[in-house]
This record gives structure tokens, sequence and C-alpha cells, in this order.
């Protein structure tokens, strides 16, 4: 009985030698195939902000199956700890591997231009001069005033401005952008603020104006000519500072006329749109093939004792966006013909009120200068037109359109009627 009870547990002995032998050999086998399962790292340990990078442009080589991988949250700066599972021979393996995201790229201030002169009592707009202030990834900053400006504050531009256009010299006016994530771009703009201009025009060069009762003669003058001339004249009577005589003026966008062109287009139109309402009509120029400058042409005016002289012009901008029509009379201070002011300023409103009802382009407004040669010359109540923006496709093509200038013709002269009611 005892030697049978021995052969029994000998047995379970070496039952259990066995199981114990074949799951160590087995564990010794996994343990192996799992040692060599490999995963070898690229160098690129580095991931710019905003920059989508797949998991798998870390790893350099593998022996065995991806089965898992994190990916990196590349909006988010700092360290990143990925996890990678491999699998071979029914085997896995888990890796980390450290990356770092970083944000290199400075914000980007693009000016329209970084030097500029104001003419002395003028004003200064610095939006004028910003075409785009953005980050690379996160898009336009957004403006706040320097007093409001925070230690820490991010996502943000500003600007010191001490200009004071009484003050004439040279302005550094420092613009700061700041994005999200602390990188800082500077540029620096310069603003000429220029002398006083204290010439006064001549008692004999300008005439006070009296307006004449059932006065129905009016100066159309089609901005610009076919050729320019660059050849200087003063601005104004007895006045030191000068300008070309006339220029070439802007081009079409999409239709590729020229400003000339189209002025006299329009100006042709708005004499035939006149004369059937009973008005005397006299025009600067009937061709392109002129020259005749600014002081010439507001001396047709003069002359003829106009009621009201129209300058036809176009506008253009660097900005392809910018849409609208404007008139420009001379301003309440203007040393040439003050006299002028309180009627002009009246023409111009009244002008661009018709004008952009009958149009549909936008009404931006009257703007006043004491800049432009053919107002400062004029004895008789003048205004310029600026009819739309030859810049803008859609206004380009609409101006250079005859029956879009029919409309304009009538705009105008509707605004002439109701100027001398």
């Amino acid at each position: 009985m005892k030697k049978k009870v021995i052969e029994i547990v000998s047995g379970i002995v070496v039952v259990c030698l066995c199981i114990g032998g074949y799951f160590y050999f087995d564990y010794q086998h996994q343990q192996k195939i799992i040692d060599s399962i490999s995963l070898e790292f690229n160098d690129m340990n580095q991931v710019e902000y905003g920059q989508a990078v797949s998991a798998e442009s870390f790893i350099k080589s593998t022996n065995g199956e991806i089965q898992y991988q994190e990916t990196v949250d590349e909006m988010k700066i700092g360290k990143q700890t990925l996890k990678f599972i491999i699998k071979k021979e029914g085997y896995t393996k888990e890796f980390t591997y450290e990356c770092m995201v970083k944000d290199t790229k400075a914000p980007e201030i693009i000016l329209t231009k970084t030097k500029d002169q104001i003419k002395y009592g003028g004003k200064f707009d610095i939006t004028k001069y910003i075409k785009s202030i953005k980050d690379p990834v996160d898009g336009d900053l957004r403006y706040k005033k320097e007093s409001e400006v925070k230690e820490g504050d991010s996502n943000y531009y500003t600007y010191h401005n001490d200009i004071d256009t009484k003050k004439p010299k040279d302005y550094k006016i420092n613009i700061i952008a700041v994005d999200k994530n602390q990188n800082k771009t500077e540029k620096t703009l310069t603003i000429t603020v220029l002398k006083e201009d204290k010439s006064q025009p001549t008692t004999s060069s300008t005439t006070p104006y009296v307006s004449k009762p059932n006065n129905k003669v009016i100066v159309i003058n089609p901005g610009h000519q076919a050729r320019g001339n660059n050849a200087k004249e003063a601005i104004g009577p007895g006045s030191s500072k000068t300008k070309a005589k006339v220029t070439t003026g802007a081009t079409g966008i999409s239709s590729h006329k020229t400003e000339s062109q189209i002025n006299l287009e329009i100006g042709l139109k708005l004499k035939s749109e006149l004369q059937a309402r009973g008005y005397t009509v006299v025009m600067t120029r009937t061709s392109q093939n002129v020259n005749m400058s600014n002081q010439q042409r507001a001396q047709v005016g003069n002359q003829n004792n106009a009621a009201a002289v129209i300058h036809l012009h176009c506008d253009s901008s660097d900005d392809s966006r910018v849409t609208g029509a404007h008139t420009i009379a001379i301003a309440k201070n203007n040393p040439y013909c003050p006299q002028l002011y309180g009627a002009s300023s009246s023409l111009a409103q009244k002008v661009i009120q018709s004008y952009c009802q009958a149009t549909g382009i936008r009404n931006r407004g009257v703007s006043y200068c004491n800049d432009l040669t053919g107002l400062n010359w004029s004895q008789v109540p003048a205004i310029y037109i600026e009819m739309g923006f030859l810049s803008h496709s859609r206004e380009d093509q609409s101006l250079a359109s005859s029956s879009f200038q029919q409309k304009c013709a009538q705009g105008i002269a509707n605004g002439i009627d109701q100027y001398l009611r």
C-alpha cells in the first residue's frame, strides 16, 4: 500500500514538472519574441505648431506590425509623449516617443508702404497703411489700444502713435504684433509731417465768385488725356508748391479701358443729357489727343463764368475689394479760393447723392482738400467726382458699359438740377 502511494505521488510530481516545464519554456519563447520586437525612431523630435504630422513620420523602421499609434496634437505647444504598440507573431510590445511642438513662425505685418508724407495740419489714419497683420496659423490678429495691453496678452497688434501734424518732423510709428504663443514681430512706419505752406494767392489771380441768376452754363472736364504731361505747374495762384500738369490716369482691371477714355465717354453723355434739359454745356476736351494742363482746364470754367464745373474722374486702389464713389471740394480753409467753399460743398453733396441713387454705386460721401490744381485755380463752383474704382472688377466693367455710363450722366445731371434750384 505504501509503495503504491509513493508511485502515485511520484507520478503527480512528474506531471507537474512536465506542465511547469512546458509553461516555462513557452514563457521563455514568448519573452524571446517580445524582446525581438523592435521599433526605431527618426531623429525628428520637433513639430511645427499648426503643421499636421502623421505618427508614421516618426518611425524609421520596425520588424512588426503597427497595432496602435497616438497622433500629435499640433495645436498644443510643449512636450508630448506618443504611445506605439507593435505586434509580431501574436505578441505585442509598447513603445513611447517624446516630441516637442514649437511655434517658430512669428506674425506677419504687411504694410501698403513704410514711408509717407502728411501735409501740415492733415489727418493721420494708420489703417490706410496696414494691408494685413496675421499669424500664419491662427489668422488675423485683433487690434488692441496700446494703453490696454497687459503683460502676457496675446493674439493682438498695437502701435505707438505720437504724431502731431502741427509739428513738422519725421515720426516713427512702431507696430507690434503678438501671436497666441507670444511670438512677436515689429515693423516701423515712418511718417514725415511737412512744413506749413504759407504761400497765399495773389490778389490779381482770383476774382470773387458772384452767383449769376438763371446761369445755366455748365463746364464738363473729362479728367486726364491719352498722354500725361509731367511738366510742373503751381497748384494754386501764388503757390510755391507744384504738381504735374496732367497725368494719364488709371486703367480698368477687367475692361482694360483707360480712365481718360471712360471719363470722356461719360462726359459726352453728360453733355447730351444736360443739353436736353436746357443747359449750355462747354467741354474742356472732346477727344483723347489733347495736351491741357489742370490750370488750363480750370480757366475754361472761369472764362465761361460757369454755374458749375464738373471734373470727371475714376478711382483706383491697391486693394481690389474697395468700391464706391465720392466727390471732392475745396476745404473751408482753402488759401486760394475760400469764397467758393459753400457753393462747391453744396454742389458736391447734391451730385454724389443723386449719382449714387441713379447708379447704385456705394456712396463714400464728400472729401475736402486743398491740393487739387483744378479746384484751386477755379473762380466758380467746381468739384471732382470719382465715379467708381477701376481696380474693382465689377465697377470697372460697369463704368466701361455704355448703358451704365448713361445712368452716370443722368445721376450727375440730377445733382446739378438740385444744386441750381
